[in-house]
């Protein structure tokens, strides 16, 4: 994934927690608008504003397009980008007023969003370390969400994970912190020893307020989004798998305990209790057998009719990767990890029903499916297969990696993250990072 697409990622997850754009720009859209059509407005001198000004300023072009119905068009990359750009040029420029905002900390705050905005993570991190050094109570809880922002972008996730347990200790649990522990496990697994101990110990928090409230029935709300219970049983399985491969004790009792939520009578037949079901079936499919001995279906190319081809899963290592159309991000991740194991064959597989909800060829579907597979790098091809294929794999969410070796399932999880691939790498049994760094960390709750 490139370094753009990654800041686009990071931008989106953490738009509601650290920039305020879904509110408080959503509001400037006008002066954005305008701002489109001034040639002085669209480039002003950066320190003639107060950081907060310069955060609107950045963030108002990605505002403005989020607030038409396309989502995620190239308007939005372009928004983005000139957002980022203005935010990285003011941040620069303001760098040296840090002593100077002493006196209004609100406008420290605003720097470190505006700076971790513009991915000059290493000034967002002094800006909020100043910020929480001022005693002042209120904003505090942002900034440590943008210290972890800016730990996060400075590839330290062992040091954000420090700030969610300050989080957790000053403030109420809730929703917006589970999501930031979400990545930074997702940014920490299998990285090092050190982060290892620290996603273990985030691990550990979640599950201890995520466990009663799924034998309640219940999900974890927040200030500005909520977290239903099948986002925090998939949470919970997710952190299981990490433990599993960290050769973590304490792995058996946490499957058994989500094995006996499951069978709760407050859990009723619905869309919640399928996915938390899938979830932990696919986690359970690990060490067993494949499904599946033989995959037929039919190969994409960008020109030529499809062809039916079978994969025999019983025979080498597979990775299979199942992706939709409405997934794009499958291909880029996809793309990441073939940069990694350059030589291993990767099959992309969707169904016509994963994309059109219905399992029937469909002449549009198949001519993106074609300009997707004309993008594909070498050893990495694109299989239509029938939708039941994907559900005797328990795929409900996309993309998944899938990896089996000789039959036997090694890994069958979503990709998701550096933590993602690195799982991926350790089930196919490389010698590289992924491997190297799955050796059983040294502590369970690292103190903050």
């Amino acid at each position: 994934m490139s370094e753009f697409k990654k800041c686009l990622s990071l931008l989106l997850l953490w738009t509601a927690i650290t920039c305020g754009i879904s509110a408080s720009s959503m509001g400037n859209v006008a002066h954005a608008q305008a701002a489109s059509t001034n040639p002085q407005a669209s480039s002003p001198s950066a320190p003639s504003m107060l950081p907060s000004e310069a955060l609107d300023f950045a963030t108002n072009p990605f505002a403005t397009v989020r607030s038409q119905p396309d989502d995620l068009t190239q308007a939005d990359l372009v928004a983005v980008k000139l957002g980022i750009a203005r935010a990285d040029h003011s941040c620069v420029d303001l760098e040296p007023t840090l002593a100077d905002l002493l006196k209004t900390p609100a406008e420290l705050l605003a720097l470190a969003r505006l700076c971790n905005f513009g991915r000059d993570y290493g000034i967002a991190r002094q800006a909020a370390e100043i910020y929480l050094g001022t005693q002042v109570q209120d904003g505090r809880e942002s900034a440590y969400f943008a210290l972890v922002q800016a730990f996060l972008g400075l590839n330290d996730p062992a040091s954000a994970a420090i700030q969610i347990f300050s989080l957790q200790a000053d403030f109420p649990y809730d929703a917006e912190m589970q999501s930031a522990a979400d990545q930074v496990i997702l940014a920490g697994a299998l990285l090092n020893d050190r982060s290892n101990s620290s996603v273990l110990g985030l691990c550990a928090e979640q599950l201890g307020k995520s466990f009663p409230l799924l034998e309640a029935g219940k999900g974890l709300s927040g200030k500005d989004q909520s977290a239903p219970p099948e986002s925090l049983f998939v949470d919970a399985v997710r952190c299981f798998d990490i433990a599993r491969d960290l050769n973590n004790p304490g792995a058996p009792a946490t499957l058994a305990r989500l094995q006996s939520i499951l069978v709760l009578p407050v859990w009723k037949q619905g869309p919640a209790l399928q996915t938390m079901q899938s979830a932990l079936a696919r986690a359970e499919m690990e060490g067993g057998s494949t499904p599946l001995p033989t995959v037929g279906g039919k190969l994409v190319s960008p020109v030529s009719p499809m062809r039916p081809v079978t994969l025999a899963l019983e025979r080498g290592t597979h990775v299979l990767i199942p992706f939709t159309l409405w997934s794009p991000e499958a291909l880029s991740i996809t793309a990441n990890l073939h940069l990694t194991e350059p030589t291993q064959q990767i099959d992309l597989l969707t169904s016509w029903a994963a994309n059109t909800g219905t399992d029937q060829e469909d002449d549009d579907t198949l001519a993106s499916l074609r300009s997707t597979a004309k993008s594909l790098p070498p050893h990495v091809s694109l299989i239509v297969v029938p939708d039941r294929v994907l559900r005797q794999f328990q795929v409900d969410t996309f993309p998944i990696a899938i990896v089996i070796r000789n039959g036997v399932v090694a890994e069958n999880q979503p990709l998701l993250g550096e933590a993602g691939k690195r799982m991926t790498i350790l089930a196919l049994g490389a010698n590289g990072e992924g491997a190297a760094a799955a050796r059983p960390a040294t502590a369970i709750h690292p103190s903050p």
